[in-house]
């Protein structure tokens, strides 16, 4: 799969920018919210400038834009690959 990264490295993680209701992606004004990793990186990938919220240091919750993408495997990503979805 390939997934979004920032200028620091950070990527848009399954597991970290996950909140209760999903991940929150979109820039600012215009975000909205999707329940599913890998819908929510498909709608990024149709992005100009993929934007998504995750934590920072402190734990606070920010926008983000990717400026690269770098292909991970499933297993990398912590994503069961039995699933029946292709990556």
């Amino acid at each position: 799969m390939f997934v979004p990264a920032t200028k620091d490295g950070n990527l848009f993680d399954p597991k970290t920018c996950r909140r209760a209701h999903g991940y929150t992606i979109g820039k600012k004004g215009s975000e909205v919210k999707v329940e599913d990793y890998r819908s929510a990186l498909d709608r990024l990938s149709k992005m100009p400038t993929p934007q998504w919220r995750r934590p920072n240091a402190l734990g606070n919750w920010g926008i983000v834009s990717g400026v690269s993408w770098q292909r991970k495997t499933l297993a990398e990503l912590g994503l069961a690959t039995n699933d029946g979805g292709d990556a």
